[in-house]
């Protein structure tokens, strides 16, 4: 069996030790914990066994553990460039220390994999099935909570309020948007675009039971109207994008 509870305080134990000075990490911590109770619901509503839903949520625990690595660079151009999927699986390996959360190695494999895979912009190729369906569980899990984030944390200091209501949108964004796809923040422009990524994420959904979820939280309609857009055309297309991304929910939350 998987202890959760030792894996959850070896995690803040491991962090305290990192030389970080980061307002951010406290809330990446939280961020962490919700995450690792969306898998444990998801593992659960897709009626997984106890031990399945058990690694499930420890996946939810370790997932970020790269970004701590991540805050404790400086330079602005590494920060673009540090990928903290690649990274968490390099500190789990190291020394062996995926020993600390979980004593036999039957799920490593399933761990790194999901760990790697929870950030890319697609999932792999390739994956047995039983990988499959524990990244695309981390996927759903992490997505989930970033939208809540979205829609309640971010985006609060006025400076970062302002520089959504006055922003532009990137049409190749946009236009991912319009096809229903996770929109590619590569092609940003201003700090808006974050919303519209955000916002895309839910096209990046796998179990209806996530949707679900979206549709009652209403988080993606509560992240999008907290603002008050500058630029009329800004405004209008955030009202369309609204709309696309309710009805995708709404059509798909039962599937």
């Amino acid at each position: 069996m998987i202890n959760i509870e030792n894996a959850k305080k070896e995690l803040v134990r491991h962090v305290n030790e990192l030389p970080i000075d980061n307002p951010r990490v406290q809330m990446k911590l939280a961020h962490i914990i919700r995450v690792a109770e969306n898998c444990k619901k998801l593992a659960t509503h897709l009626k997984l066994k106890e031990e399945q839903i058990q690694l499930a949520e420890l996946i939810g625990v370790l997932h970020d553990i790269g970004r701590f690595e991540q805050y404790k660079i400086v330079d602005k151009n590494q920060k673009e460039t540090f990928n903290h999927g690649e990274a968490g699986v390099e500190i789990l390996k190291k020394d062996n220390y995926i020993r600390k959360y979980i004593e036999e190695d039957t799920y490593d494999d399933i761990i790194y994999t999901a760990v790697q895979e929870h950030n890319k912009y697609q999932l792999s190729q390739g994956l047995s099935q039983e990988k499959e369906l524990f990244c695309k569980i981390i996927r759903d899990a992490d997505k989930l909570d970033l939208i809540y984030e979205g829609a309640v944390i971010y985006w609060e200091q006025p400076e970062r309020v302002k520089q959504v209501e006055e922003g532009k949108l990137s049409e190749k964004m946009l236009e991912n948007v319009y096809q229903k796809k996770l929109a590619d923040s590569r092609n940003s422009i201003s700090e808006t675009d974050q919303i519209l990524r955000f916002a895309s994420y839910v096209f990046d959904i796998n179990f209806s039971y996530s949707l679900m979820v979206l549709s009652e939280n209403n988080n993606v309609s509560k992240m999008i109207d907290k603002f008050h857009y500058q630029i009329p055309k800004t405004k209008d297309t955030m009202m369309k994008v609204k709309k696309i991304v309710n009805e995708y929910i709404e059509d798909n939350k039962l599937c």
